[in-house]
């Protein structure tokens, strides 16, 4: 989901750098009755319009709008805490698979003391099912 999103943003973003370095943005119908658009006039067989520049207001000093400045920083928060997120997971199954270890070699212990008695088949058990 998050990479569909990057996706986007980074095309928004190009298309962006593209028209705000254009001066101009040119609209014409071709003899098939195309509409083209382009930062270049045509050539003198059409007639153009001029269609407005991008209006620099709009534009931050890093060259992004500020609605995209704002999920530019959306985003980069979300990957701060998927990261975040996905380190207390591993901190958390690496405590439990210390602790699954732990009950294992306990258990294997309690089964080597317990050869010849009546609790044998209990610890036989659980390593079965659930350390081997």
């Amino acid at each position: 989901m998050i990479c569909y999103r990057i996706a986007v943003f980074t095309a928004l973003f190009a298309l962006h750098l593209n028209c705000a370095d254009a001066r101009s943005i040119y609209r014409w119908t071709d003899r098939q009755g195309q509409v083209h658009f382009s930062d270049h006039a045509p050539d003198s067989e059409f007639t153009a319009d001029e269609l407005r520049q991008p209006d620099a207001a709009h534009i931050s000093n890093a060259g992004l709008r500020a609605t995209e400045t704002e999920l530019l920083q959306q985003i980069q928060q979300r990957a701060i805490q998927q990261k975040q997120l996905a380190q207390s997971r591993r901190l958390k199954a690496s405590r439990e698979q210390a602790e699954h270890h732990k009950r294992c070699s306990a258990n294997r212990e309690k089964l080597q003391a317990s050869r010849g008695h009546d609790n044998y088949k209990q610890y036989s058990r659980y390593l079965r099912n659930h350390c081997w």
